[in-house]
């Protein structure tokens, strides 16, 4: 048989900075509120891109009943095909008087042109405007409400049945922002990227703080009515990518009192303790970070196992409530218990789609270093032969795979259905389960992940790089790139409904290449899969004895030594380094 130590595999990769929650259906924001009964209600929004207009509803869980209901319906439909869809578009909602059943939400309906939305509880609330951004109820007399359409903005006295639009005096350029919670006469907003406060109704204001706020902004009062913590959100729309700034004022956001808390270059989520004075949290990729000391100093408070979409503090308690993609978790110092779980979009578990009989064929090409420089190139290629339980109960499949650096190249490998990782078996190692982690198929871009795709290794991370495209044969789909910084600088990418679709590798100083060729995918036939069959390979007659380079080299802490013989024999294997010395 044909020994393929190692192929090393590249592909001009073009990577970008668009995350995966945006390519696959998501838990995008989590908020919550307290009901006169100390119950927890929380608001989490679902995002399903795949739908063919648009699916984001807003759905309640209460934490009492363990009750899971569709709360607002944010989706839309193509009602005649080819002309564009129609349905509701959410921007807010509101509460009145912290009880879940009574509220009111904004936005647009989308049909041929955009109508204001503005719905309460109990019905339709008319309103002359094309698409509204934000509402507010005080927090003092929830008869008064505000919402606002852009610069334009709306008061209603009577809890929201009948508003009453200020043409008195343009107030801001883009939109409302905030009633503050503790004098509902002052109305912040945004203006010319400034922060501005109104406290007639919008007739004249006063720039508050002129560094660089954007409309999607959100101010939090903290309980000692002076500090007030405002997160102003950016997104770049040429890299699909969010930058976040934090700020505070230290009297109640008066001007001149603010000043920058940080910055960071991804989104954040932010929320505190309403009955705690200077308890406040912020999320920052899969990390939550706590302050007692209204954010002079911050501590590593929790990490998750993958970015944070939403954070809501249970106030008066040590409850904190987190999203990440696919899960919601309760935390308290003690633990972390995951309450809702949804499942893994099978987009993400087709990134690498294992079934009996697929196969992948490809061209392999560029330069191998032993003892001397040449060049190669040829094919190869990969198969799932079988399936089969191993001694750890656990059920694998079979893979033949003379692309990482095993030998035999005799692979199991199976995938957890619940969060998307993939795992190898193996029993010489020592490790819990008997297997590790090889790719995790829900990682988003930044992440970085210990697994070890082409050998098992525990001392340099992959990291995921970048989301692609893949088109070919007829097939379109996302990619995910993941890279290993160590000398190799290993490199794969994961297509969409065919698996690895590439690997660049600069193994032993040399640039090696490979793509693919084509492929068997549950019975179907893609590209040229024209190679020798495993049960059809030559078995050279070894007629010497041969010792093979080590791989990988150089190692660090294992390597892999072969060897043949023309007899069978005992052997005793001496390794010397450079000066001679046996270990």
């Amino acid at each position: 048989m044909k020994k393929w130590v190692a192929l090393l595999i590249g592909l001009t990769f073009q990577v970008s900075s668009r995350s995966v929650a945006q390519s696959y259906p998501h838990i995008s924001e989590l908020k919550g509120l307290e009901d006169s009964q100390n119950n927890t209600h929380l608001f989490y929004r679902y995002i399903n891109p795949s739908h063919s207009c648009w699916s984001k509803s807003i759905y309640h869980l209460d934490i009492s009943s363990q009750k899971d209901t569709l709360f607002i319906s944010d989706y839309g439909i193509q009602v005649i095909p080819e002309w564009g869809c129609q349905g509701d578009y959410v921007n807010d909602y509101e509460f009145f008087n912290n009880d879940p059943s009574k509220y009111i939400y904004c936005g647009y309906n989308l049909d041929i042109d955009p109508i204001a939305l503005l719905r309460r509880f109990d019905g339709d609330i008319q309103l002359e405007a094309f698409a509204l951004d934000e509402i507010e109820i005080s927090k003092q007399n929830e008869n008064l409400v505000y919402v606002s359409a852009g610069e334009r903005f709306f008061k209603s006295t009577d809890g929201g049945y009948n508003f009453v639009r200020n043409d008195s005096m343009q107030f801001i350029d883009e939109s409302i922002i905030s009633l503050s919670k503790n004098n509902d006469s002052q109305i912040y907003g945004i203006n010319d990227s400034k922060l501005v406060r109104s406290q007639d109704d919008g007739r004249s204001y006063i720039v508050v703080d002129n560094s660089l706020w954007r409309n999607d902004s959100e101010l939090f009062y903290d309980n000692d009515h002076s500090h007030i913590y405002g997160r102003s959100v950016a997104y770049n729309f040429s890299t699909h990518s969010y930058a976040t700034k934090i700020y505070v004022s230290n009297d109640n956001g008066n001007p001149f009192t603010w000043s920058l808390l940080f910055e960071y270059d991804s989104k954040v989520w932010f929320t505190l303790d309403q009955n705690v004075s200077g308890e406040i949290y912020y999320s920052a990729g899969n990390k939550i970070f706590k302050s007692t000391n209204f954010g002079n100093s911050f501590q590593l408070y929790k990490q998750l196992d993958r970015n944070i979409t939403g954070l809501y503090k249970k106030s008066g308690s040590d409850i904190i409530y987190a999203s990440t993609p696919l899960k919601i978790y309760e935390i308290t110092p003690d633990t972390i218990q995951v309450i809702k779980s949804l499942p893994v979009p099978s987009e993400v578990l087709n990134l690498y789609p294992l079934a009996v009989g697929n196969k992948w064929v490809y061209d392999y090409w560029g330069w191998w270093a032993d003892t001397t420089w040449h060049g190669f190139s040829g094919i190869t290629y990969r198969e799932v032969i079988g399936d089969t339980v191993m001694a750890n109960g656990k059920f694998y499949y079979k893979i033949y795979d003379p692309t990482t650096f095993n030998y035999p190249p005799i692979l199991f490998e199976r995938i957890d259905s619940s969060d998307g990782k993939l795992f190898r078996f193996d029993n010489t190692l020592g490790l819990p389960n008997d297997e590790y982690l090889i790719d995790d198929l829900f990682a988003e871009v930044g992440d970085s992940i210990w697994s070890s795709r082409h050998q098992y290794q525990d001392y340099f991370p992959f990291v995921c790089v970048g989301d692609g495209y893949f088109s070919k044969w007829g097939i379109q789909g996302s990619r995910k790139i993941f890279t290993i910084f160590d000398l190799t600088g290993y490199t794969y990418s994961l297509a969409q409904g065919i698996g690895i679709d590439s690997i660049y590798d600069t193994f032993d100083f040399g640039e090696n290449f490979v793509t693919l060729k084509g492929c068997v995918i549950n019975g179907v036939v893609y590209g040229d899969t024209t190679t020798v069959g495993v049960e059809d390979e030559e078995t050279p007659i070894t007629t010497s004895f041969k010792l093979e380079q080590n791989y990988p080299n150089p190692f660090n802490p294992s390597t892999v030594i072969s060897y043949q013989l023309p007899v069978t024999s005992n052997v005793i294997l001496k390794v010397y380094d450079v000066l001679g010395k046996m270990f």
